[in-house]
């Protein structure tokens, strides 16, 4: 039982703590929570680096143009420049080739319901012994990543010449 199980169970919350890997939701659940948890300090520090960047003169000319509240003065001069499409494309990439996370919390089950492209190709390579098969589902993520990121810096760049 673990740290969190205890809590559970201690406040009351539960009688016994969830299985947290054991069920197709929740391990999916799990791996979400997961990757979240360790993505949290980059992108803190990322934002953070982000907002340190923004001229003092943004701010002064946002509450100038009539930004009033402290909210609409952070959302029009910090956070406008503050979308990072670097960011956002590294952070699609490593999610979308993430092996070692889901492997080591769930190897792709239960019942093969959190399985990613990255570990479904090493499960047809070295678990069921189909190389072919399994080098083609890895060289397929090559064009659905590419498109993918087609797709966001296109996105993105229209909404940046929007702001300007």
């Amino acid at each position: 039982m673990g740290l969190f199980n205890r809590l559970l169970v201690v406040s009351g919350l539960a009688t016994t703590g969830p299985s947290w890997l054991g069920t197709p939701t929740m391990a999916m659940i799990s791996i979400i929570m997961v990757n979240t948890w360790r993505g949290l300090p980059f992108f803190g520090i990322s934002i953070l680096a982000g907002l340190q960047t923004i001229p003092v003169e943004l701010h002064e000319s946002a509450t100038i143009d009539g930004a009033g509240t402290w909210a609409a003065s952070v959302r029009h001069a910090a956070l406008a420049p503050a979308r990072d499409l670097h960011r956002d494309t590294f952070s699609i990439v490593i999610t979308f080739f993430d092996f070692q996370l889901v492997y080591v919390l769930t190897g792709g089950g239960p019942a093969n319901s959190t399985h990613l492209m990255a570990t479904y190709a090493y499960s047809l390579s070295m678990g069921a012994g189909q190389m072919g098969l399994g080098s083609a589902v890895a060289l397929s993520m090559v064009p659905v990543l590419g498109l993918l990121l087609v797709l966001l810096t296109s996105t993105c760049g229209r909404t940046e010449r929007k702001d300007e």
